[in-house]
């Protein structure tokens, strides 16, 4: 199981960019500026047109919420998963494509949260 304390470190060895993110001073909060992190640059990949680097991310989240204690997966939900609106594509190619590289688990969870949101 991947515990908070893990991601951080799993995320700067795994998606070259995030090495250089700040570490906040306390530990019990690292855990979530580093999802915080690792959500914009997935949104910067997709909006930039890397979509190899942003399979990667999607995978590496997906691995994130299958191995993650509670901690992690609620912020892969609540955090990265809750993002999604916000870096769609607004062209339906585009749009297809990045659907494609979700992983069916974090899908199955937006479609939840837009289906509970009413939208």
């Amino acid at each position: 199981m991947i515990t908070r304390y893990e991601v951080p470190v799993l995320l700067k060895e795994s998606i070259p960019g995030l090495e250089n993110t700040c570490i906040p001073t306390r530990a019990s909060l690292e855990i979530y500026v580093a999802m915080s992190s690792f959500t914009d640059y997935t949104r910067n990949a997709v909006d930039n047109h890397d979509m190899n680097l942003a399979k990667r991310c999607f995978s590496l989240a997906e691995k994130l919420y299958r191995e993650g204690d509670s901690l992690v997966r609620m912020l892969i939900e609540n955090c990265f998963v809750y993002s999604f609106s916000l870096f769609m594509p607004k062209d339906r190619h585009e749009l297809r494509m990045v659907e494609s590289m979700i992983p069916a688990s974090l899908y199955n969870v937006y479609v939840e949260q837009v289906s509970a949101s009413g939208c």
